[in-house]
């Protein structure tokens, strides 16, 4: 069978069509890469979903295909016509399942062959059969029964669609061919992966930016679109309720099932590979491979402070929405006045993705009586705005590996972050020789806007340690974080197993 491409992407709804860092990634990943071919298997919700280019495609990128999985196509039987039985399929799955769910996912490729379209373009179960058939409804009654369940039957019924037929609608898709599939992430991405990996006899490599596991199960415990059995009781509940339980159960299995058939698993730095090694993945199939940046667009800009400064700009970078955590920000700022009166400062970052949150922000800066000292810039080219900065800062409450931290050390601008994902390593070093180069930058307690101003303090009226730090980032983005050299690291990976 001939080659489409020769690296399949595979894509939860994000590039081409969403703007954001991962996006960005996959795209300058594309873009650097010229003599390989990229196609792209996308997985999005319904053909409803408004799919605008984002980004201009790259001459290499050969191919886009769409997984839809929540539009089901299915007719309903004539009553009249007799119904091939499939028994011995349905108890074969029934079986899958119940050993799965022990954790024992030796069956998986077995379970695949029934859902992908063999030569014919036929599936051997196949969307009808899960939702019509006699034996399908009777596995369904089987299965309640074998876990001797309290919960509604009807409850689970319908969670139990809500969980397969996306994947059976996942599965139902002309896989392009390809030496290599990449998938980047585990859950639908990385299930696809595997599927396509063992249908094609291909290999299988997973880049995480963040877990996405423990990203669903935090989404999962706050979700209220989830029905909860016991939300009526006037007793407080520590305990998850049963359907949120099975649908991190159900996502758990997916990065399990992603680790178990994946060649090679990347992630961006140490604690997420931890947090891999939880949910079941090899450490022998474990490398990081942080985000770069390009050195030609963010390059040092020669920095010093002396004593007799005190007129400093202070940048926000990122988007005006919760998860970014800009109150935290805001309110810093009202304590960093009580010692450095002369500062201006700047949130750069879009402002309409949660526009209520962003007039939560314009208030806040109202009432505080900080409107003439903050300004909100909105989207705008962020490399035009860093030779203005003398100093970043993030409160996030949540990241994965911040490129704004590498893009401000790369020009010589010290960063306070907060104490999540690699924020920590990235001013502080990840190896010894890394952490030999110095302090490029402070960590803050998450969601503490006097540790944040403290910092922030600290750095401005010091100028030793503000030029110490000056220095430290630009020699550590210059010697670990250049884009080229990172993405050499995927093309000797791509090259090892194109030829394997």
């Amino acid at each position: 069978m001939s080659r489409s491409s020769d690296v399949c992407l595979i894509l939860e709804g994000t590039y081409p069509y969403v703007a954001g860092g991962v996006s960005s990634w996959v795209h300058q990943l594309i873009t650097a890469m010229h003599d390989i071919r990229f196609s792209l298997l996308i997985i999005m919700p319904s053909r409803d979903y408004i799919r605008e280019m984002k980004y201009s495609v790259p001459p290499n990128l050969v191919e886009i295909r769409h997984v839809f999985i929540h539009d089901y196509e299915t007719s309903v039987p004539s009553p009249w016509k007799v119904r091939k039985r499939k028994k011995d399929i349905f108890k074969q799955l029934e079986n899958v399942i119940v050993k799965s769910l022990k954790g024992n996912i030796e069956d998986y490729p077995d379970l695949i062959r029934l859902f992908i379209p063999g030569p014919n373009g036929k599936q051997i179960l196949n969307l009808n059969d899960l939702i019509y058939s006699t034996d399908s409804w009777q596995m369904l009654v089987n299965l309640y029964k074998h876990y001797d369940l309290s919960v509604s039957f009807i409850d689970y019924f319908w969670t139990y669609r809500f969980t397969v037929l996306p994947l059976i609608q996942l599965f139902n898709v002309d896989i392009p061919n390809a030496p290599i599939y990449h998938a980047i992430s585990t859950g639908y991405a990385g299930i696809l992966g595997a599927a396509a990996s063992i249908c094609n006899k291909s290999v299988l490599l997973i880049t995480e930016h963040g877990i996405y596991s423990k990203e669903r199960k935090i989404e999962i415990a706050q979700a209220t679109w989830i029905y909860d059995e016991r939300e009526e009781s006037i007793r407080p509940q520590e305990e998850l309720s049963y359907f949120k339980k099975w649908w991190i159960t159900f996502f758990e299995l997916l990065s399990r099932v992603s680790y178990e058939y994946a060649s090679e698993i990347i992630t961006l730095f140490g604690g997420n590979q931890l947090e891999q090694i939880k949910c079941g993945a090899d450490e022998s199939k474990l490398s990081i491979i942080p985000n770069g940046i390009d050195m030609n667009k963010f390059f040092p800009i020669e920095r010093h402070i002396d004593e007799n400064d005190d007129h400093f700009v202070i940048g926000f970078v990122g988007r005006v929405v919760p998860i970014k955590d800009v109150k935290t920000f805001i309110k810093s700022i009202k304590v960093v006045l009580d010692y450095l009166p002369n500062i201006q400062v700047l949130i750069i970052g879009p402002t309409d993705e949660d526009e209520d949150y962003f007039e939560e922000c314009v208030q806040l800066c109202d009432m505080l009586f900080l409107d003439k000292v903050i300004k909100f810039t909105g989207k705008v080219n962020i490399a035009e705005y860093y030779p203005k900065i003398d100093l970043v800062v993030l409160t996030s409450e949540s990241e994965a590996q911040p490129l704004v931290i590498l893009e401000a050390n790369a020009m010589g601008i010290p960063v306070v972050a907060s104490d999540v994902g690699a924020c920590e390593e990235l001013c502080f070093g990840r190896t010894l020789e890394d952490q030999a180069l110095g302090v490029s930058g402070y960590i803050t307690g998450v969601s503490d806007p006097d540790d944040t101003a403290a910092a922030i303090v600290e750095i401005l009226s010091n100028p030793d340690l503000y030029n110490s730090m000056s220095k430290s980032g630009i020699e550590r983005v210059r010697k670990f974080y250049g884009q080229n050299d990172l993405f050499a690291q995927y093309l000797n990976l791509y090259e090892k197993y194109m030829y394997w």
